[in-house]
């Protein structure tokens, strides 16, 4: 994800390598998981990529803050004019009033240390940053809507992940498209929302107690009104039974996403094994998690979480290396 101002030439490379470094540590920082990704991405998208993930951590930060629902939208409105500015003194004062109202120490320090992101970002190709602003844009907005309501229906489900997750999928498509010259960018597109919805949802379905804890239920509330039950009396022992079936309708749900997923994969040519393996590794990590959480109550355990171990995590990369340029590995694997 991204920096510079048009510096001199020898000063725009020494603020290009810092900037890099700072990223990569911010990355490492705020997601483990993206930040094995990354680095497997051909080089050409490799900063973009890194950094556009940098600026939704940052709004992200905001949607999560303890800001009233007024406060986030000033916020997010004032966080695309600094990108669209390029502009530090007023990313400084941004921060400086932000921080008092950040919950995670993870996002205190992204937002704490944002100044060479943003530089990064300036010094990115104009088309690149062009492409990044637009599904920012969409993503902020979708963000600040769904800060307003309850998630009531699946409908509502799958636009609300549309906008925290499928529009990175439509950024990444844009991205590949321009920078690599693909073809079928319609057809890519229609599977990279559902691909963004399929680990989104994973996400939703594993974090439901951690998320239930702070206030938050993405579950849709339908669910709970078929089972006759409030969210909040889910976790009650007498209700066991109807907790399981609800958590069976999530994971069904989210199941139906996994063949476009693939497919998005397979839309991508075999010889750019670095962008296949970039997305490949999200989708065979989601899917044996969705696996573990089927049926699973520690789903409904406040303090545990859903996860593979680090053994089943290094052998799903090691195969996904070895095999991604094959088609028919992808289909076996998701299925």
């Amino acid at each position: 994800m991204y920096y510079p101002n048009k510096p001199v030439f020898a000063l725009f490379l020494v603020s290009e390598i810092v900037g890099v470094a700072h990223s990569n540590k911010l990355l490492a920082l705020v997601s483990r998981s993206f930040a094995v990704c990354i680095p497997r991405l051909p080089k050409v998208v490799r900063q973009d990529v890194g950094n556009f993930y940098l600026l939704c951590r940052f709004a992200d930060s905001i949607e999560d803050s303890k800001l009233s629902l007024q406060q986030k939208e000033r916020y997010f409105k004032r966080f695309r004019m600094v990108l669209k500015k390029e502009d530090p003194i007023a990313l400084k004062k941004l921060t400086n009033e932000l921080l008092p109202f950040i919950w995670d120490k993870h996002d205190i320090q992204l937002v704490n240390q944002f100044e060479p992101v943003l530089k990064e970002f300036s010094g990115l190709n104009p088309k690149a940053k062009k492409i990044a602003l637009k599904w920012l844009k969409e993503m902020v907005w979708g963000m600040n809507e769904y800060s307003q309501r309850e998630i009531k229906t699946f409908l509502e489900l799958n636009k609300y992940c549309y906008y925290v997750a499928g529009t990175v999928g439509f950024y990444l498509t844009d991205l590949f498209v321009y920078k690599f010259k693909l073809t079928g960018q319609q057809a890519l597109k229609k599977s990279a929302e559902e691909f963004g919805l399929l680990l989104q949802k994973v996400n939703i379905i594993r974090d439901f107690s951690k998320d239930f804890s702070q206030g938050r239920v993405f579950w849709p509330r339908q669910l709970f009104e078929k089972y006759g039950i409030k969210v909040e009396r889910v976790f009650e022992p007498q209700n066991e039974e109807k907790r399981k079936l609800i958590l069976e309708e999530m994971v069904v749900d989210a199941k139906k996403h996994v063949q476009a997923s693939v497919e998005y994969i397979k839309r991508l040519p075999a010889e750019l094994k670095g962008l296949r393996t970039f997305c490949a590794i999200p989708l065979f990590m989601a899917l044996p998690t969705l696996a573990l959480c089927e049926g699973n109550p520690k789903v409904f355990e406040q303090n545990e979480k859903v996860k593979l171990s680090r053994t089943e995590t290094i052998q799903i990369i090691h195969n996904i290396n070895r095999h991604v340029q094959s088609d028919a590995f992808l289909e076996q694997n998701a299925h």
